[in-house]
């Protein structure tokens, strides 16, 4: 497409920074924007005071010079984007050449609707990247839980090996504004939400190589039913071709039986032992590959050599650690590439000790499974649980069965407000769950109960099993704040 002076109704400005950097790719490609979205300037503050320091809303030039016509000769760059916040408009949405749908903005919005069936296409900034990306050599990463620590493994192995690497999608990283950097030919890494898969799917797009982490109930306040988010899912292997590859997460039972839709080269990640089919597996604590189905697996190094320690972070550098060695790395290259990775913020991460009390940080835990993941992570410590917030109309009673599991090792319950937090209560009471519990109405009061609870040698642990908004703009803020009530303590106490 042809952007210069192309009108593009960007839908959705959120708080993550992923559509502040399409708005300014948009614009360097001569593009006259409308930013538009349902929350207010003041809500929407973060993003609305980057735009301005970027220049994206100076004030607007006259008529002849956002044409590019003014005697001083100033062209498109200077045009600022327009702002329509706390509304939609249907002029921007049928008058448009074009619509950027974010991520967040439900599938069925009226305004996506009028926007088609006035004939002004919808894309999405996956389609556009997929679209507009030199290189074919994408690797597409999803699933419900992983893909963020999969996607950031796989993209520091590979740029160990061939710096040219890039990774998108991750943690609010515009895929668009990552464009210019990408040589023909360079390893793409995109970690693939659910709704940027609905696009690619429109477009009959997909990644070369994919990755699938895992299948959890998740987004079913914006899915029909959890077979439609499956299905969704699924659709990331419906557009590759023979020479593609495929790697499946084999610990993960629902997705055992999705070998059938692999159209090129199908290979599994576990830690458990793979006696017969291509992929990576753990056989007496040794990391093993098998690189074809007909050849002996060959060991590549302890288990105990991984950088991270818990179960489902091992898991999740496999991927990694297969591509590179399909790649042409060797085990010496894989090694090193390995002690370059670290944990992710939000991610099980130590924010601090005060008085001999860990105090971790996974606020990325938005959903039950992933935080019975993370007690898992902790099984052998005694810990205080900050949970709850809020709904994604999921279920809890797998976290209720875990935290009764534990028993003991519970030592205290601090919740969170928020709209899942009372059917959470409601299922760790059905579940027998007799742990002293504490309600808190801010992070900083949550923090300061954990810390009147726990003792020396116990792990304070923000895993809220449920989603941020309401008390939070999101779960890296919610995470922020857990930091900021963690680094206050030693000045309250």
């Amino acid at each position: 497409m042809a952007w210069q002076n192309k009108k593009v109704t960007v839908m959705g400005l959120g708080l993550h920074g992923g559509a502040l950097g399409n708005i300014e790719w948009l614009v360097s490609q001569g593009a006259i924007v409308t930013a538009t979205d349902l929350k207010s300037e003041d809500e929407l503050k973060a993003t609305v005071e980057k735009m301005r320091r970027k220049g994206l809303l100076t004030e607007a030039p006259s008529p002849s010079a956002a044409d590019g016509d003014s005697p001083s000769g100033r062209g498109r760059k200077k045009y600022p984007v327009k702002l329509v916040l706390g509304e939609h408009r249907v002029e921007d949405f049928t008058g448009a050449d074009m619509v950027l749908r974010n991520p967040a903005v439900p599938r069925d919005s009226e305004f996506i609707r009028l926007a088609r069936e006035t004939g002004v296409p919808v894309e999405m900034d996956s389609s556009l990247f997929f679209e507009n990306c030199l290189s074919r050599e994408i690797i597409g990463v999803t699933g419900s839980k992983g893909k963020t620590t999969t996607s950031n493994a796989i993209a520091v192995l590979l740029k160990s090996k061939w710096p040219q690497t890039v990774a998108v999608g991750i943690d609010g990283v515009s895929p668009l504004l990552e464009l210019p950097k990408i040589k023909e030919a360079a390893p793409v890494i995109f970690e693939l939400s659910s709704w940027r898969l609905e696009v690619l799917d429109e477009k009959k797009l997909g990644p070369k190589v994919v990755v699938i982490t895992s299948i959890f109930r998740d987004h079913l306040n914006t899915y029909e039913s959890f077979e439609n988010y499956i299905e969704v899912k699924k659709s990331i292997l419906k557009h590759q071709r023979s020479d593609s590859l495929a790697i499946f997460n084999r610990d993960d039972e629902k997705i055992r039986d999705w070998g059938g839709l692999v159209q090129g080269k199908l290979y599994w990640y576990t830690l458990s032992d793979l006696p017969d089919e291509q992929g990576i597996f753990v056989r007496d604590g040794r990391v093993m590959i098998r690189d074809d189905a007909s050849s002996p697996a060959k060991f590549l190094f302890d288990l105990k050599d991984l950088p991270l320690e818990s179960e489902h972070e091992r898991r999740n550098l496999l991927p990694g650690i297969l591509i590179a060695c399909l790649q042409g790395m060797s085990v010496n290259e894989v090694k090193a590439g390995l002690e370059l990775i670290t944990r992710l913020p939000h991610r099980l991460e130590e924010a601090r000790v005060i008085d001999g009390v860990v105090y971790i940080n996974d606020s990325a835990a938005t959903m039950p499974d992933a935080a019975m993941a993370a007690l898992e992570s902790f099984r052998e410590q005694i810990i205080v649980h900050i949970v709850g917030g809020s709904d994604k109309n999921l279920l809890f009673e797998g976290l209720a069965r875990k935290e009764k599991e534990m028993g003991e090792r519970i030592r205290a319950l601090v919740w969170l407000p928020g709209t899942a937090t009372e059917r959470m209560k409601e299922s760790f009471r059905r579940a027998g769950v007799e742990t002293k519990s504490e309600d808190a109405a801010s992070m900083q009061e949550a923090v300061e109960k954990a810390k009147a609870l726990a003792k020396s040698g116990d792990i304070v642990l923000l895993s809220p099993g449920a989603t941020s908004f309401g008390l939070f703009q999101h779960e890296f803020d919610r995470g922020d704040q857990f930091r900021e009530a963690v680094n206050k303590l030693s000045s309250i106490y």
